[in-house]
């Protein structure tokens, strides 16, 4: 029995529908983005206090870009270790995130690469009006349901996750102030814009991808993999929590015969290494 969706059924049906929601965007969005913020900044004064820069500098960089991401502490720790990592280890490419939201993590790449005065660019791609709508694909089928993957069509709507191209503009480029040339922001549904630009993407060092959906997945997948380095990532934000995104990144996987362990992120999401 899936408890949290029984729970959420409930308070449906006791509460008035502005009530759920406003109930929701406080519990789910604004309390925990604050209480990361708060552990951010303490976290980040405490490894002040002990000289331990690497770990101060990490934590500024994560209290930085959480107000405005959706993927929460964890998520945010992972995608700053990976990219960190591959700037340690040089391995070339550029990072890459395929639905961004409001900007979070794609903040967090280009932070570390401008810290390592890379020369890589950040590569942002997103509809900027949500989540497309879904397909049959993302629908509940209880004969392929498989734990902890179980969010699917009817739990996040068309439209879910909006981030509007002005307001990661303006993170990106007036608040960060990054140069327009290290950090592209795309426009437009993958399918439209991901055949388009893979060349003048190149190669890729860290894939990171959050469509939640089957078909947004798939393309992103099918688009872009070729074109990863050998000991380069693939972050699939929603691996774990949304049927059909999990669904589309194991038929690739299957059909090219990527034997990888998918390591998880302890919140949803998972990512592998491109064996060299």
């Amino acid at each position: 029995m899936n408890y949290l969706s029984s729970g959420k059924s409930l308070i449906k049906k006791l509460l008035p529908k502005k009530w759920v929601s406003a109930c929701g965007e406080f519990l789910y969005r604004q309390l925990p983005k604050k209480q990361d913020s708060l552990f951010f900044l303490l976290a980040r004064v405490w490894y002040t206090i002990l000289g331990d820069k690497l770990n101060a500098r990490k934590m500024r960089i994560l209290g930085i870009a959480r107000p405005y991401s959706m993927v929460g502490r964890n998520g945010l720790v992972v995608t700053y270790d990976l990219a960190e990592s591959l700037e340690q280890k040089q391995i070339q490419g550029a990072f890459v995130e395929c639905g961004v939201a409001r900007g979070g993590c794609s903040a967090i790449m280009a932070l570390i690469n401008a810290h390592h005065k890379s020369d890589r660019i950040t590569w942002l791609f997103d509809s900027f009006e949500g989540l497309p709508k879904p397909t049959a694909e993302d629908e509940f089928n209880p004969a392929e349901f498989t734990p902890p993957g179980d969010r699917h069509s009817s739990d996040v709507q068309e439209g879910c996750c909006l981030g509007t191209y002005e307001e990661v503009s303006a993170l990106m480029f007036s608040k960060l102030k990054f140069a327009t040339d290290r950090v592209r922001l795309v426009r437009g549904w993958f399918q439209s814009t991901l055949h388009r630009e893979k060349n003048n993407i190149g190669k890729i060092a860290f894939l990171r991808i959050d469509g939640d959906w089957y078909e947004s997945t798939k393309c992103c997948l099918e688009n872009l993999y070729d074109a990863l380095a050998p000991d380069g990532y693939v972050y699939i934000d929603d691996y774990n929590s949304c049927i059909g995104c999990k669904k589309a990144a194991d038929e690739f996987m299957q059909k090219r015969g990527i034997q990888a362990k998918l390591i998880s992120d302890r919140r949803g999401g998972a990512y592998f290494l491109k064996s060299s």
